[in-house]
């Protein structure tokens, strides 16, 4: 169960809460412009949403199954986890992406269900196969919200009237951001997250995250503890402690990844 958010003003502000069971959960390197947050589940790492240098990011929530969205081979078949990888290594570029969509039937693979936000610099989606697509001219506004519910099937709705898991969630960032008086930044943005993070439960929040593309940097927190702040920037492939720490560490992230224990170490 995730919280996720995009929002297209004098930059773009992408936020996320990443809320998952104890489980390992690594920062990997993926060639040389891609960040991926990755969890393990059956003895290997799988990727939960990612970034890349050019400023797309790509999440994959998890949602209530459909028949149509089930996992099928056939022509112009298109499965989740290889939109992620064509999407995030560029092989298809945001301005292409509706037509693409269009003309391609997207759908899980086999034993999952997810949808996506799908968000740049001045393009944002929500993809959920089996189901319709959403882009901000289809929602007439400046933001995009996903949390865990099939947003399409209630795109008409009043916000406030959205049901399912991580309603909550949905409308209170929803509200946020359309009464968010002053300019917008990374702390209002976390501000928003915090708000959002569970604390008990199944999901509790691992990892929040915000991702300003044009400054080609992500920064981000462990464990809800909003006082320490990790940035993580392409331009060097580091991670560093930005606020909030005793001490300032640096990293250098490679393909091999770093576990997100071995910074909470730094805690």
């Amino acid at each position: 169960m995730c919280t996720s958010f995009v929002v297209h003003l004098d930059k773009t502000y992408i936020g996320m809460n990443f809320d998952i069971s104890s489980r390992p959960i690594k920062i990997v390197l993926v060639g040389e412009n891609q960040l991926q947050v990755q969890q393990k589940e059956n003895g290997q790492f799988y990727p939960a949403f990612g970034m890349n240098a050019k400023g797309t990011f790509m999440n994959l929530l998890m949602v209530e199954p459909n028949e149509e969205g089930k996992y099928r081979r056939g022509k112009n078949c298109i499965h989740m986890m290889k939109l992620f990888d064509d999407v995030l290594s560029e092989r298809i570029a945001l301005p292409q992406l509706n037509e693409y969509l269009e003309n391609n039937t997207i759908v899980n693979v086999p034993n999952q269900s997810v949808h996506s936000l799908i968000a740049g610099k001045r393009e944002s989606y929500i993809v959920e196969p089996g189901r319709q697509k959403l882009d901000l001219d289809s929602v007439n506004q400046d933001f995009m919200v996903l949390t865990n519910f099939p947003v399409t099937d209630e795109s008409r709705a009043e916000y406030k009237d959205a049901s399912g898991p991580g309603n909550d969630r949905y409308i209170k960032v929803h509200e946020m951001i359309t009464n968010h008086i002053g300019p917008f930044n990374i702390e209002a943005g976390f501000k928003w997250l915090m708000e959002t993070v569970q604390h008990d439960g199944d999901y509790p929040t691992q990892f929040s995250m915000i991702f300003i593309p044009e400054e080609r940097k992500v920064y981000f927190t462990l464990n809800a503890d909003f006082e320490k702040v990790f940035e993580f920037f392409f331009n060097t492939k580091e991670i560093q402690s930005l606020k909030g720490f005793t001490n300032h560490t640096t990293w250098t992230l490679s393909n091999k990844g770093i576990l997100l224990s071995e910074l909470v170490k730094t805690l």
